[in-house]
C-alpha cells in the first residue's frame, strides 16, 4: 500500500520538475481562500453586532430652535419617553457629549458647543418590547414641538446590504480560487503522465493495475498541496491579526477590528486537508480517464 507521506516507488515523481512550483501556487490560492473565509466570518460577526446594537436603542432628536427653552423640552421628551411601556430608559445627552461625538469629524469640541446644535436623547428599549414606533414618533412630535424619533434602521439596512455585497464577493473568491486550484492541478497531472508514459507502460507490462498508478500520483500531489497549503494558511493568519491590530487602534466606533468566531477557525484548520482531499480527487480523476485512454 502507498502511504500518503511516502515515496513514488517506482515513477519517481519527486524528480519530476514539472511539478515542483506546484506548492507555491497551492500556497498562493489558500492564502487568498483564507482571507476570503476570514473576510466572510468577520462581516457576519460585525452585522450581528450592529444589529443588536441597532434594535436595542433609538435616538430622540429634538432641533434646535433660536429663543426656544431646549432643556425643557429635553425634560419634557425623556419623561413622556419614560413613561412608556417598552423603553427601559432615556437618557438626555448634554452640549458636552454631543460636542464630543462630532469632535472626530468637525474639530474642537469647544468651537462645536457654539454651533446651533440639535439635543439629543438616548434611548434604550427593554426586551421583547412591543412598541408601534410610528405612533410614539407622532405622538412625541405633537407633546414636543421639534422632536424626531430616528430609528437608526435606514442606515442599518445599509450596512447590511454593503457587508452582504461584500460577503458574495469573498464567496465569488473562494469559488474561483477553487476552480482556478483544479485546472491547475489538472495541467500538472497529465504533465506528470505525459513525463512517465514510457515507465507506466512497463509497469502495465507487469501487471501494475491503474489503480496502483494512480496511487502515487494522487498521494504525491497531495503531499504537494499540504506542503503549499500550510505556509499559506499561515501567512494569511498572521495577515489577518495585523489587519486586526490596526483596525483595533483606530478611533471609532464604526470600523471595529475583525474578530475570528470559533467557527472561522475551524473552517481554516479545513482548508489544507479539504485542498489535499479536492487534489487527490483531480488527479485520480485525471490519471484514471487517462491510463483507459492508454490501453
Amino acid at each position: 500500500m502507498i502511504h500518503l507521506f511516502g515515496k513514488s516507488r517506482e515513477l519517481q515523481l519527486e524528480k519530476d520538475a514539472s511539478s515542483r512550483y506546484l506548492p507555491v501556487v497551492i500556497s498562493s490560492m489558500i492564502f487568498l481562500a483564507a482571507l476570503a473565509i476570514g473576510g466572510l466570518f468577520s462581516i457576519h460577526s460585525a452585522v450581528q453586532d450592529w444589529t443588536r446594537a441597532v434594535s436595542g436603542s433609538l435616538t430622540v432628536e429634538i432641533a434646535f430652535e433660536e429663543g426656544a427653552n431646549l432643556d425643557k423640552k429635553v425634560k419634557i421628551a425623556a419623561e413622556y419617553l419614560r413613561s412608556l411601556p417598552g423603553i427601559e430608559d432615556a437618557h438626555p445627552l448634554d452640549l458636552d457629549a454631543a460636542a464630543s461625538l462630532l469632535e472626530p469629524y468637525l474639530g474642537r469640541a469647544d468651537i462645536i458647543k457654539d454651533l446651533p446644535l440639535p439635543r439629543l436623547i438616548d434611548v434604550t428599549l427593554s426586551e421583547g418590547n412591543s412598541l408601534d414606533l410610528m405612533a410614539v414618533a407622532k405622538k412625541l412630535s405633537d407633546t414636543v414641538p421639534g422632536a424626531r424619533l430616528n430609528t437608526h434602521r435606514p442606515w442599518l439596512d445599509k450596512m447590511i446590504i454593503l457587508a452582504r455585497s461584500v460577503q458574495l464577493l469573498a464567496g465569488a473568491i473562494m469559488l474561483i480560487v477553487s476552480i482556478a486550484t483544479v485546472i491547475i492541478v489538472i495541467f500538472a497531472a497529465r504533465t506528470g503522465m505525459v513525463m512517465h508514459q514510457d515507465v507506466i507502460e512497463v509497469l502495465h507490462l507487469i501487471g501494475a493495475r491503474d489503480k496502483y498508478i494512480a496511487q502515487q500520483f494522487q498521494n504525491y500531489f497531495a503531499r504537494l498541496s499540504l506542503l503549499g497549503a500550510l505556509p499559506g494558511l499561515i501567512f494569511a493568519i498572521v495577515v489577518m491579526q495585523i489587519l486586526s491590530f490596526l483596525a483595533d487602534r483606530l478611533d471609532s466606533s464604526l470600523i471595529s477590528a475583525p474578530t475570528l468566531i470559533l467557527e472561522a477557525w475551524i473552517a481554516l484548520a479545513m482548508l489544507p486537508p479539504l485542498v489535499a482531499l479536492l487534489t487527490m480527487w483531480t488527479v485520480r480523476w485525471i490519471v484514471m480517464g487517462s491510463l483507459k485512454r492508454m490501453m
